[in-house]
């Protein structure tokens, strides 16, 4: 029996060295976690790229005012033939010369060369819904990314108290087989004596392997814990908890949850998708106004056949003709009335679809406000009884130890006595981890995680 007590313990010894010995760990406080994973995260980065290229957005809305300026030049080796007349020369080789009287194909040079100006001067307001289209745009990116790391915060803060009550877990555990290993010697020595039967011993045996498979189960625990919250902050080493604060104290008395939930990020996205929806329904009604363009052109033209049909190739490389012009061009989409209505109505349809999500998210937040409220508030109750329990549980295990060593129980009554302060431990310690977990359910129906963490200070 002494030989296998040793190997067991050496067994715990041994695998707590291959779970924590292998890794060092990263011991981060709670808000030290909270700036890692705001840095680290890759999505969290993603959001900020979005946004950035949502500001992209604006400023290419903007830089349509510029004019655009366009310098081309060409130079081809063609046949004689041609005949007179305009023709726009963009992506086509326009031919150079005046015009046969029949089809020569004697291969002839020509060139050309010329800036072109065209200007969306009045834009009679489209300009403006654009800018605004795209800033609503950025609105909403930024909404969304605020959405985004306020949740990830909320997981690594959930996360890091999980990882807290596996430590206390571990450490009820340890308690627990001390306390094994310490009735099994008294049933050892009181067997010797004839005090009890031998059957005690391997029962208790049987008793400390249990004990033993639940700290390997504990710890299993803690490590998984620990590898989520390694995820949430993005980074390769194994991560330990610093502070202790929440198995020490409660919350202070919080005053009244607010009803406002104007600045909460779940509500604020939602929102900024409805500002973005109704600055598309007016971009809609601003795209089938008119619009105006301003023109203006220099150009020069050269060709290697003369006025009177004389041809010389090679002067087809230089200028002989230079023009410029200048103009302005209206345009209106007569006949797309029956289109502008229909996606305007369109667009109105889906906006009022957002709005009634977001009445729905108000709703919702509304609600989880009053159960988080409940929460905490039974969350308090239940770790003043805990609290009693554990006290009764420990006066009840030591009062029974006595009455076992003079033989006035059996092992079933001390057995139990045991779980039942095991089972109190667990629960005190969880009835803190609760309360922080209220507390932090408190948080986030209001959209402020300063809620839970200023009780740590």
């Amino acid at each position: 029996m002494p030989y296998l007590k040793i190997t067991g313990t050496f067994f715990l010894l041994l695998f707590s060295y291959l779970v924590y010995g292998q890794k060092p760990n990263t011991t981060v406080s709670l808000r030290e976690a909270l700036l890692l994973a705001e840095k680290n995260y890759p999505l969290l980065k993603s959001k900020r790229y979005e946004t950035e290229a949502a500001k992209r957005e604006v400023a290419l809305s903007r830089n349509t005012i510029i004019p655009s300026l366009d310098l081309s030049y060409q130079a081809n080796l063609a046949t004689y033939n041609n005949i007179t007349g305009m023709l726009n020369p963009s992506g086509i080789f326009p031919i150079s010369g005046p015009p046969s009287t029949d089809n020569k194909y004697q291969p002839v040079f020509g060139s050309a060369a010329g800036f072109s100006m065209n200007w969306q001067a009045i834009t009679f307001g489209q300009r403006d819904a654009q800018i605004a289209y795209a800033t609503a745009g950025v609105n909403q990116k930024e909404a969304d990314q605020k959405m985004e790391l306020f949740s990830h915060l909320i997981n690594v803060t959930n996360t890091y108290l999980d990882v807290t009550l596996a430590k206390q877990l571990i450490a009820v555990s340890q308690k627990n087989i001390k306390r094994v290993e310490f009735t099994l010697i008294q049933s050892r020595t009181l067997t010797n004596k004839g005090l009890r039967p031998g059957v005690d011993t391997a029962l208790f045996q049987s008793e400390l392997s249990k004990s033993r498979i639940d700290l390997l189960n504990a710890t299993e625990r803690l490590e998984t814990q620990k590898i989520l919250l390694s995820q949430f902050l993005a980074i390769n080493e194994d991560v330990d908890t610093e502070d202790s604060v929440f198995f020490e104290k409660f919350p202070r008395a919080l005053p009244a949850a607010s009803s406002d939930f104007s600045s909460h990020p779940y509500s604020s996205y939602p929102k900024s998708i409805l500002e973005y929806s109704l600055a598309k329904e007016r971009l809609i009604k601003r795209s089938y106004l008119p619009k105006i363009n301003i023109w203006s052109t220099a150009y020069a033209r050269g060709s290697g056949i003369k006025y009177d049909g004389t041809v010389n190739a090679s002067d087809g490389l230089g200028f002989s003709r230079f023009n410029y012009g200048l103009g302005f061009q209206i345009v209106y989409p007569l006949l797309k009335f029956s289109d502008k209505n229909l996606q305007i109505q369109q667009q109105g349809l889906m906006t009022q679809s957002i709005q009634q999500k977001l009445e729905e998210n108000l709703l919702i937040l509304d609600k989880k406000n009053k159960i988080s409220q409940l929460t905490y508030d039974n969350a308090l109750l239940i770790a003043t009884e805990t609290s009693t329990q554990l006290q009764s549980a420990q006066y009840a295990y030591k009062a029974m130890q006595i009455r076992y060593n003079t033989g006035l129980v059996n092992f079933s009554d001390l057995i139990q006595t045991q779980y039942n302060l095991l089972k109190a431990e667990t629960d005190s310690q969880q009835s803190y981890w609760y309360i922080w977990k209220a507390l932090l359910n408190k948080a986030v129906s209001q959209g402020d995680i300063n809620i839970f963490l200023n009780e740590l200070k």
